[in-house]
């Protein structure tokens, strides 16, 4: 009876650990998808309004180092990165 237990207490533990373990992969799918779709977008903005100008390929490449920089902060901010700034810690590190 209590070998029963045990397994289904294990068995329940395995179930969350590879729920956990799922959730975190769609989860990192989503930010490297959310980078690249920004990346993408942006220099298909700047490869757009570049046409409608004329100014190729300046605008292109405007758009696609914005949407590198746009890519890498969402990324980093989605990832949690970046360190959180603490309620009694505005000024920065102590020394």
């Amino acid at each position: 009876m209590q070998d029963r237990e045990t397994n289904e207490v294990s068995s329940s533990r395995r179930s969350r650990a590879d729920a956990s373990d799922g959730a975190a992969y769609l989860r990192h799918a989503g930010a490297g998808l959310q980078f690249a779709l920004t990346f993408l977008g942006l220099g298909l903005v700047g490869w757009w309004v570049d046409r409608q100008l004329g100014s190729e390929p300046w605008l292109l490449i405007a758009g696609i180092v914005l949407g590198a920089a746009g890519g890498m902060y969402s990324l980093a901010v989605r990832l949690n990165a970046l360190p959180r700034s603490r309620s009694g810690d505005s000024k920065g590190p102590k020394t």
